[in-house]
């Protein structure tokens, strides 16, 4: 148990800023949000503190609450100088709300417009978009010297400016400027049919430039890289020594062929395949089989499913239609060195034991009712906090798991094998220079992974787990192309 001994220093965290307070064991709840109204002008009535059990009482004695004393206390609220006047109107609820009045408490992303066949693009910034590091780092970017000097960081502060609207819960956003300069970077994005329209492109493309722009110029590539150990092996000289390499990747291949049924399967024959080439001792060419095990995963781990392959004959990208079904869940373990292997899977399984005694917690808010006393804004600002306190209360339980040394704060390796599936991009249509993309995207305070949001350019629209299963494939629908995954517990 926690215990405060005579002025010890508490840290709280608010608005990105981290304050100690000094307490005496026998201080209550009142007592701290009288120093929290002292550093962050907060008022007790509108401070939401960020303890395990909920809300903090009055009367509660801090010292006995078990609180973690190594990460900051969160807490939320508005200072005095930005509180709104007391309403005198009877109360309102968000059922009764219309819909100019619901867009001021809504939670609903923002959608892209579609500039004419960009929709391949669109898929792919709403699915960078819910990557929280790289946003993030996005705000602090600035760009050094001329931007006309460096297309690439001009790019970057499109994006930055592209993102800040987002982030604002527009219901629509333009991304005219981005557009423009990404055609300017990467000018295959620019191409023209013979009537001066442009073309369709490849979203998986248009997601992986992106992403060498911000590892060029955010140096991002740790967050996405995959290390590999290649085994080289001559099929005709079992006995001769194998020859091991060394390689890095920023996403994992699902090959699809008549067998492929599970991503699993897809992975799995994306690293290992058989070439031809020449042997020193038989004096000929012959065959090596060459096997790859993973030696290191990335926080954000992206699997692409190579749907697309060239026809001669039509001169298109033709796609594989199979249906392929993939995993909310992703575990890694097989595919993993032995030199990693072991640590990751113990890991693995004590994560699983944390989300096994969260699901209590999570079934209680989701069961829950919400409080008719209160405002929109203040359910609103009640489900935040609940969600936060269950997202500590598996953070705390994690870090009590994980080596020693490792800091869940600005990690970029996953400690574990396994990952949750955060973002899809999707494609509809039997080519990939036609068709329609689109991108769904978990709803990061949905607990339970039920909700999705599913962006189809400027219209946004919510959609259950259900929807995200359909999207496996087997036809001209909408088919998964690439999966975005997130290391659990990152």
């Amino acid at each position: 148990m926690f215990i405060i001994t005579n002025h010890t220093l508490v840290s709280i965290k608010n608005a990105g800023k981290v304050y100690d307070i000094e307490l005496d064991p026998n201080d209550t709840g009142k007592v701290l949000k009288e120093r929290i109204y002292e550093l962050t002008r907060i008022p007790a009535i509108r401070q939401k503190i960020l303890i395990k059990g909920g809300k903090l009482g009055d009367d509660e004695v801090v010292s006995t609450l078990g609180l973690n004393t190594k990460q900051p206390i969160m807490v939320l609220g508005t200072p005095d100088k930005d509180l709104p006047s007391k309403p005198v109107e009877k109360q309102v609820f968000i059922e009764d709300l219309n819909k100019n009045q619901l867009a001021t408490v809504s939670s609903d992303p923002s959608g892209l417009v579609n500039l004419g066949n960009t929709c391949y693009l669109n898929s792919s910034l709403q699915s960078i978009f819910q990557i929280e590091d790289i946003a993030s780092r996005l705000k602090t970017f600035t760009v050094s010297g001329s931007s006309s000097s460096n297309p690439s960081q001009a790019l970057l502060s499109a994006l930055r400016l592209l993102f800040q609207q987002m982030s604002s819960k527009h219901e629509k956003v333009t991304p005219s400027l981005f557009l423009s300069l990404f055609r300017n970077v990467y000018p295959q994005f620019a191409e023209q049919d013979n009537r001066g329209f442009y073309k369709q492109q490849d979203a998986e493309e248009a997601f992986s430039q992106i992403l060498t722009t911000l590892t060029n110029e955010l140096k991002t590539q740790d967050l996405f890289k995959i290390s590999l150990k290649s085994e080289q092996k001559c099929l005709a000289l079992p006995d001769e020594p194998s020859k091991i390499t060394y390689e890095d990747a920023t996403k994992l291949n699902c090959h699809i062929d008549i067998k492929t049924n599970f991503l699993r399967d897809g992975i799995l024959g994306g690293l290992k395949e058989t070439i031809e080439k020449y042997n020193d001792t038989l004096q000929s060419n012959t065959e090596y089989e060459i096997s790859r095990t993973i030696t290191r995963l990335p926080k954000y781990l992206t699997v692409h499913f190579v749907r697309f392959f060239w026809r001669r004959d039509t001169q298109k990208k033709s796609k594989i239609l199979r249906r392929v079904q993939f995993p909310f869940e992703l575990d890694l373990s097989e595919m993993l060195d032995e030199s990693i292997k072991a640590e990751k899977v113990k890991i693995r399984d004590g994560i699983r034991k944390i989300e096994k005694d969260n699901l209590d917690l999570i079934r209680d808010f989701k069961k829950s009712k919400k409080d008719t006393s209160l405002t929109p804004l203040e359910q609103k600002e009640e489900e935040e906090l609940k969600v936060l306190s269950i997202k500590t209360k598996f953070a705390d339980s994690l870090t009590s798991i994980l080596p020693e040394g490792f800091k869940v704060d600005g990690a970029t390796e996953n400690p574990s094998s396994i990952y949750e599936l955060t973002a899809v991009i999707t494609h509809a249509g039997s080519s990939a220079d036609s068709g329609h993309y689109q991108s769904f995207v978990k709803d990061a305070s949905d607990l339970d992974g039920e909700r999705w949001w599913k962006f189809n350019d400027d219209k946004v629209s919510s959609v259950s787990k259900d929807k995200i299963e359909a999207l496996a494939g087997g036809g001209e629908s909408d088919s998964a192309l690439l999966l975005i995954y997130k290391a659990v517990g990152l």
